[in-house]
């Protein structure tokens, strides 16, 4: 018998890394809670169908211990449904029975009460493969089904079920087992089976589950009949085309300091042993995740890499499944964290070729290209200097001409105020004509100065006020006369910038060449340029 069916539980106590749904499957038959139905959902190998079983088990058991949540196994229904020979235990398999004239048949006898327990439990192995039809059919029975009757759901995608359906049951999302209770698990069989292993062939087994109970199990039944029931790392690694573990820490540790030739000899040996790749990427993965959390708690810059690194195989591995080619895209993953390696200090040792050869100046020489050095250095700072005393002057002389608002300096002025959307829109088209005491008296088109409001107003009023200029009034008059506005000079100051840029494309290299070797005479009428800022 497999092992997987051999150490199936037998009793809530027996299932392993669900103790969520236990608990709450012991406490809905302490207190006769019943639902109209359950779904139990999750991953392959975690224990659905078999919590299902524990459970109609427990429902219809003569001597269930409410105080345990323990049923006997050894009343009749007890046996019976251990053997899968129980009447009112009815298990359908909806991959294999999808049709809507199924389901009518299967709730035609809902309607009789239970032959041998207190309840008839309908288990749906892999429910999600029904059809809408027989969802729909399924639904009424449901929503009001009778009091003798249960009905009970596995499926690995939820997804897929109706959600009808799903606001009608109670649903157990089953996890993934822990590394650790795998382990214990597998420990435990071995010991009943009078196997031998090693801890680094149990870490191997539990490293191929990914979380599966059921898996685990099924590979130890695998590997026990190749090693004969013994097992070691070196002949389960072979078996299932995977390396020690250490091997990864290895290739990782030649990418920190960047030793091109060991990694690719590295590579080369996973070529040569035919490996599973798809494991070596989700080795990578795990490493550099675990990698990047340690570096993270230390405060350490270099996750910056090792981020690049995780983002480098993550693609690779999305890569392998669109292209298949799996050994080409964890080559290319693995060279890419080279290529952003940073170089170590001792890299000039190892690539001399690539390294120019400098050889040591004569002592005159050397001191009088230093004595230039320092004159230039020299200069340059007295140039430097000379430039940012003129900048502070020039600054000086701006703020001193912005002291008080003007006619004259509006168009700087308006470049420093925080005004946004329309009042900044209109604004931006209005002329001051003048300044009278705390009067500001504007002039512009009429289709600006008759749209201004007095929230416009009062938004301009408060951006001079926070540049530190008075609480000013406001007069706004409409004219057509209005033409030194912010807004005119920014369509001088941008067509000027175009020509300067017109300019400098009829003077560059790239058209002088085409003129010289075609021929071809472009000048400023024959550019277009498109202004994305109007």
């Amino acid at each position: 018998m497999a092992l997987a069916n051999k150490y199936r539980p037998k009793s809530f106590s027996e299932v392993i890394g669900q103790d969520n749904a236990v608990v709450a499957l012991r406490n809905i038959i302490k207190n006769q809670n019943f639902h109209n139905g359950y779904i139990f959902s999750g991953t392959r190998g975690v224990g659905k169908t078999t919590l299902g079983r524990l459970f109609a088990k427990a429902l219809n058991c003569s001597n269930y211990d409410l105080e345990k949540g323990e049923t006997c196994n050894v009343c009749t229904n007890c046996e019976a449904i251990q053997t899968n020979s129980h009447l009112d235990l009815i298990e359908i398999d909806a991959a294999s029975r999808t049709g809507v004239d199924d389901m009518r048949e299967l709730l035609d006898s809902v309607q009789y009460r239970p032959s041998q327990g207190k309840y008839k439990v309908y288990l749906i192995d892999e429910v999600h493969m029904l059809s809408m039809q027989s969802f729909n059919a399924l639904l009424k029975t449901l929503e009001e089904p009778p009091s003798h009757v249960i009905f009970i759901m596995a499926t690995t995608e939820t997804h897929k079920i109706p959600k009808t359906i799903i606001s009608r049951c109670l649903q157990f999302n089953l996890k993934l087992v822990s590394d650790e209770l795998i382990k214990e698990n597998i420990k435990k069989v071995f010991k009943e089976e009078n196997v031998t292993s090693d801890e680094k062939s149990l870490d191997l087994l539990v490293e191929l589950a990914k979380g599966s109970v059921r898996d685990s199990l099924t590979l130890s039944d695998q590997a026990i009949s190749h090693c004969d029931g013994n097992l070691d790392e070196e002949s389960i690694s072979k078996l299932h085309g995977v390396l020690d573990l250490s091997s990864t820490t290895k290739l990782f540790d030649s990418i920190f300091i960047n030793e091109a030739d060991k990694v690719v000899e590295e590579l080369k040996r996973y070529q040569s042993l035919d490996v599973n790749y798809e494991i070596l990427f989700e080795r990578a993965l795990s490493f550099l995740h675990q990698k990047i959390i340690e570096m993270t708690l230390l405060d350490d810059k270099s996750t910056q890499s090792l981020n690049l690194y995780y983002q480098f195989f993550s693609n690779g591995l999305v890569d392998a499944k669109h292209t298949g080619k799996t050994r080409d895209c964890f080559d290319i993953a693995v060279l890419r964290c080279l290529t952003f390696t940073v170089k170590n200090k001792t890299e000039l040792k190892k690539k001399s070729k690539l390294v120019k050869e400098i050889r040591p100046k004569p002592i005159k020489e050397s001191l009088q290209t230093e004595d230039l050095k320092a004159t230039e250095k020299l200069k340059k700072q007295e140039l430097v200097e000379d430039n940012q005393l003129e900048k502070v002057k020039e600054e000086e002389n701006k703020l001193e001409n912005l002291k008080d608002l003007t006619s004259s300096n509006w168009l700087h002025i308006f470049d420093l105020l925080d005004l946004t959307g329309p009042s900044r829109a209109f604004f931006s088209n209005l002329q001051i004509e003048k300044v009278e005491e705390n009067t500001i008296f504007f002039k512009g088109a009429d289709m600006f100065a008759e749209r201004i409001n007095k929230e416009n107003i009062q938004n301009l009023i408060d951006s001079l006020v926070r540049l530190g200029y008075p609480e000013y009034k406001l007069e706004i008059e409409s004219s057509e006369n209005a033409k030194n506005t912010p807004s005119s000079k920014w369509v001088k100051q941008r067509a000027e910038e175009i020509k300067i840029f017109k300019e400098e494309i009829i003077s560059s290299d790239l058209l002088i060449k085409l003129k010289n070797d075609f021929g071809e005479n472009i000048d400023a009428s024959k550019i277009t340029v498109i202004d994305h800022e109007e």
